[in-house]
This record gives C-alpha cells, structure tokens and sequence, in this order.
C-alpha cells in the first residue's frame, strides 16, 4: 500500500498545531473549534486563502447574526440548533458563499450551544477569536511553509494527461486494448483533464501575487498552459469519435479509414514533439516542421476530397472524426507558435 504524505497533508497539520499553540498562550477553551477551523481554511493556493478570509468575513457575520437570533429566539434545543443552521446555509448558497459553508455551520454551532451563563460580548469575541485563530494559522503556514509552485504542479499534471491520451491515439486505431480497459483509461483521462483545467484556475488567480518573481516568464507560461489545455480537450474530443465511429468507418470504406488512422499518428507525434520541445528535450528544425504540416495538410484535403459525394450515412461516421482532426492540427499549429515564440524571448534574455 502506498503511503504518500503531500506538502498539503503537512501544511494542514503544521495550521492545526499553530492554532492550538496560540489558543493555548491566550488562555482560551475550546481549542478544537480553532483547530477544525484551520483545516476546513486550508486552500491550494495562497490567493485562495486570501479570497477564502475575505469570504469568511461575510458569511461568518451572517452565521453569527443567525445564531444571535436563534438564541434568543429559539433557545439552544438541538431542533433549534439545527433550524438555524438550515437558514443559514441556505442565505450563504443564495449569496454564493460555498467555500465558507462549513466554517459559518461551526461558527453557529459554537455560538448557540454556549455555556449556562449566558452569551455575552466577551463570549462572543471569545468564541470568534476561536474561529479568526484557525483561519488566520492556516494562511499564515500556506504563506510560508511549501508555497506552491504552480507553474511547476499544472505542468507535471498536462504532461500526465498528454502521455494518456497519446497512448489512447495511438491504441484505439489499432485495437490493442480490450473495451472495459480502454474505458478505464478513458475515464482516467477525462479526470486528469479535468484536474488540469481546475488548477489552471488556480494558476489563473496567482497572477494577481505581488510576490512573482519574474512575471513575464508567468504570464508567458499561463497563456502556454491554456492553450495545452485546449489540446488536451481537443483530443479528448478525438479519442471519444474515434472509439464511436471507426469501426464503423473501416468497414464502410478503406481508404478514409486509412487516411484517419494516418492523421491520427501524425498529430500524436506532434503533440509530443511540441511538448518536448516547451521542454528544451528536442530541438525541431523550422523548415522541416513545415514540410511536415504541410504534408498533415495535404492528408486532411485528400480526407476532405473523400468525403465529398459521400452518402449522407457516411458523412455522419466520418465528418465528426475528420471535423476533430481539423480541429485538433489548428490548435496544435497555435500551440507550436506560442511555445516558439517563449523559446525565442527566452535565447534573447
């Protein structure tokens, strides 16, 4: 089994100790409500945790509205606890408050089951500090114990989703895969685009940091890494027409059967070349890489010449793959040219 303990893992874990320690110094009780606090406000990234605060800051003031109100109100009977806690989830859904759902269901909680005294404004400021301590340790470790490294993270998992998905372009044309395997594949494949796609957004959000060293080299990267991204989707989209129509395809005609499985080993090696190239793994010469596209090109028209007269059944099979190869060349070529041009700046700094 494997065990593996990220830098998240350890951050969560460092937050948990740092606000234990500091409600420990001031003297207050109920120190696992702060220690709940710090992990529900670990966030992936640190612009995360700054938007995450500014977020808190609202929702928490509605959760401590609500359980003023169903204090007096209601009083603390469990029914009543959860009465409020129903409302209040519902106003911070309403309000698009989602990340900070949790955090307003424990400051109600914390809040309405109070002690037999009473709710004062010492307790109050007593049980919000609790909360302000576990936000405020789990932004502090984020900010300075393993900042992220963004760029380096959405690399590793585009690179991760490339290699899936060259292997599936590379295996379905040739049917050396059984049907339950390449559907597991596929729903990997489909996971890690997904992934990719959430973390850019991430990525998308740290351009907004101060703190960037070089920013033109991040800008530069980003835009890089959304066209990637859009590849990616693009032969996702690929793979997905190709498991439905080919077989089709190849026993209606042979020779656009042939013509597609020939696009298809052309764009895969693209794809990776373009790859190895962002890579600084392979050098591709300019001129040679024109020829090459322009032969891409000459196969896409010959494909495009063989459906034309087509009867309308066949175009149905066929025009989605060869619409999905099209596709996929331009955003390739795009791709190419964004990744040449960093190369370009990059040898003039």
């Amino acid at each position: 089994m494997e065990f593996n303990i990220g830098p998240r893992m350890v951050k969560t874990g460092l937050a948990v100790a740092l606000s234990l320690l500091v409600t420990e110094v001031l003297g207050l009780h109920l120190e696992i409500v702060a220690a709940i606090a710090s992990v529900l406000a670990m966030q992936p990234s640190i612009m995360r945790s700054y938007a995450y605060i500014k977020e808190v800051i609202v929702s928490n003031s509605i959760g401590l509205g609500f359980a003023l109100f169903g204090y007096f109100l209601l009083g603390t009977h469990p029914l009543s606890v959860g009465a409020v806690v129903i409302i209040s989830i519902a106003i911070n859904i309403k309000l698009g408050l989602y990340k900070t759902v949790s955090l307003t269901v424990l400051t109600i909680i914390t809040m309405m089951l109070g002690h037999s005294d009473g709710i004062s404004l010492v307790y109050i400021m007593e049980r919000l500090s609790l909360v302000a301590i576990g936000v405020l340790s789990a932004f502090v470790i984020n900010v300075v114990v393993f900042p992220p490294n963004h760029e380096k993270n959405l690399f590793k998992m585009i690179k991760e989703a490339s290699e899936k998905t060259n292997f599936l372009l590379r295996v379905i044309p040739n049917k050396t895969m059984s049907i339950p395997q390449m559907k597991a594949e596929e729903k990997e494949v489909d996971k890690l685009i997904d992934q990719a796609k959430d973390y850019y957004e991430i990525i998308s959000d740290e351009r907004n940091r101060l703190f960037i060293k070089n920013r033109t080299l991040f800008f530069r990267n980003i835009i890089i890494y959304k066209h990637m991204i859009q590849v990616l989707t693009k032969m996702q989209t690929l793979i997905k027409h190709l498991e439905k129509n080919l077989q089709i395809v190849e026993s209606t005609t042979s020779n656009k059967s042939y013509l597609i499985k020939k696009l298809v080993k052309e764009m895969n090696s693209y794809s990776e070349n373009i790859l190895l190239l962002y890579e600084d793994k392979i050098v591709l010469d300019r001129d040679l890489q024109k020829e090459t596209k322009a032969a891409m090109q000459v196969t896409i028209n010959n494909l495009i010449e063989e459906l034309q007269g087509s009867e309308l059944a066949k175009w149905t099979y066929v025009f989605p793959i060869a619409n999905s190869i099209i596709e996929l060349f331009f955003e390739l070529d795009k791709l190419e040219s964004f990744v040449r041009v960093k190369e370009l700046k990059e040898k003039k700094e």
